[in-house]
């Protein structure tokens, strides 16, 4: 297996960029979107087949976390069982509350050595 793809959605573009940058300098490779709504256009061009891990920010306009996961779900349920998706957030209290399908919650700011290990567990090192 190469080296799979991050998919980072997230609005703050500063927090984007950054987490783009790492992951470029360990050498993976980085999609960007904006919002949810974004983020589903990238997966509907059949480019999850290279995505080994979303970064899913919790609260974005246009489309937040929680309806990106509904509508993969709803319609995009292949992909939801076969990428492992993190939310990212700022605060987790009201995520706990929120009946959501992923694999884990990253909590702003980030453990920068927890989050590498999960990049390398998920897309290779």
């Amino acid at each position: 297996m190469g080296i799979k793809s991050i998919l980072i959605i997230e609005d703050d573009e500063s927090v984007r960029a950054g987490l783009k940058l790492l992951f470029e300098e360990e050498g993976y490779s980085v999609l960007e979107a904006i919002h949810g709504q974004d983020a589903l256009d990238i997966l509907d061009k059949k480019l999850s087949r290279k995505i080994g891990l979303i970064l899913l920010d919790f609260k974005m306009p246009v489309m937040d976390g929680p309806t990106f996961l509904r509508e993969l779900h709803q319609n995009r349920s292949k992909i939801l069982s076969t990428i492992p998706i993190f939310i990212t957030t700022a605060s987790d209290n009201n995520i706990r509350q929120v009946p959501l399908k992923t694999t884990g919650i990253l909590t702003k700011p980030f453990d920068m050595d927890e989050l590498l290990r999960i990049v390398k567990q998920y897309c290779g090192a």
